[in-house]
């Protein structure tokens, strides 16, 4: 009998003591759970923070200070900036000068072009957010769209329904916990007046995904490129998987056209062997060879020469994807090189 109590007693005093742990705790993190898989690159973080337990909140994203904040309320929400990979996410929390919690979490933020951050580490799997009832959420936030999340979507409509809605972002459900999603330059237009459910389908399992391929939504409003890219002969790769989000963002983005990044860095994140800056033409010995940026370019001087000034990233006639309407290289060429 003497080895059955003793496990009994050690079983019961781990049970204390990881109650003891638990406890321990002043503030626990509501979301998102560790170890959670994120398609695009904003976190949205919501804290418990018990009245009085802490003056100061400091948020570190890979070792680096991302935000800090005054709890004023049992619950604290704010968004974090992720990259690419895995992600540390560290929270410390303050009373006067002393540090009384520090936890953390591990975030994989997903990539659909970079090759070395498509599919997660082991352990590592989504938690979709408006799946479950959020009650610690539903206190202060409405967690169900509303017909003013569903507005036109034609161009020429934004300004009017702009001024029909007044402030476009008090009038949607999703702004006050995605706000940060269109906090860049260039924003698509749905999301520019928060039109989240021309995309975001309430029906769809998981709740608010947006149907795949990409293409079933964005051709609904892209008529009109949808055309002259299926009068072409030869498509790109991504446009083949009707996969427009591999480079573009379908909210906002700090690029031109919504980019994910830079053109000639998103292009050679697939086009690994034109990374070099050695193609098109090399003499012997590789000492020159045609430039694929840091020049501008001759056809467009507000832009820089890229991957674009030469290829189509859609569809084309050729099999090299040249643009410009031309039958051959040594036409393409001349499109510049006029002398």
């Amino acid at each position: 009998m003497r080895p059955i109590i003793l496990c009994i007693i050690f079983v019961v005093s781990l049970s204390a003591g990881l109650s003891a742990e638990d406890s321990s705790h002043v503030i626990t993190i509501n979301y998102p759970p560790d170890r959670t898989i994120m398609e695009f690159d904003i976190l949205g973080v919501s804290l418990n923070v018990p009245a009085g337990s802490a003056d100061l909140i400091k948020v570190f994203a890979n070792d680096r200070e991302s935000m800090r904040t005054v709890p004023d309320s049992r619950t604290e929400c704010f968004s974090v900036l992720l990259t690419t990979g895995i992600n540390r996410i560290n929270i410390k929390a303050y009373k006067g000068t002393t540090e009384v919690e520090n936890i953390s979490i591990s975030v994989f933020r997903r990539s659909g072009f970079e090759s070395a951050y498509k599919n997660p580490p082991p352990g590592f799997q989504k938690d979709y957010f408006h799946t479950t009832n959020r009650d610690q959420c539903s206190g202060c936030h409405v967690l169900k769209p509303a017909d003013t999340d569903r507005k036109p979507v034609s161009v020429a409509a934004f300004p009017v329904e702009k001024l029909k809605y007044g402030n476009v972002p008090s009038s949607s459900t999703c702004y006050s916990c995605h706000k940060r999603l269109n906090a860049y330059p260039f924003i698509h237009g749905p999301s520019a007046v928060w039109s989240c459910l021309s995309c975001h389908d309430p029906a769809a399992a998981p709740m608010y995904a947006v149907r795949k391929p990409d293409t079933k939504v964005c051709f609904g409003c892209h008529i009109e490129q949808k055309e002259e890219w299926e009068r072409r002969k030869y498509f790109h790769g991504p446009y083949t998987t009707g996969s427009c989000s591999i480079c573009h963002s379908p909210h906002a983005s700090e690029n031109p056209s919504n980019l994910l990044k830079p053109i000639w860095d998103l292009c050679i994140n697939c086009h690994t062997d034109k990374g070099s800056g050695r193609h098109i033409v090399a003499a012997v010995g590789g000492t020159y060879f045609h430039p694929t940026r840091g020049k501008r370019d001759p056809l467009k001087q507000d832009r820089e020469l890229s991957c674009v000034s030469c290829h189509d990233p859609h569809a084309s006639d050729s099999p090299r994807l040249w643009r410009l309407n031309v039958g051959s290289g040594f036409e393409l060429c001349r499109k510049c090189h006029t002398d």
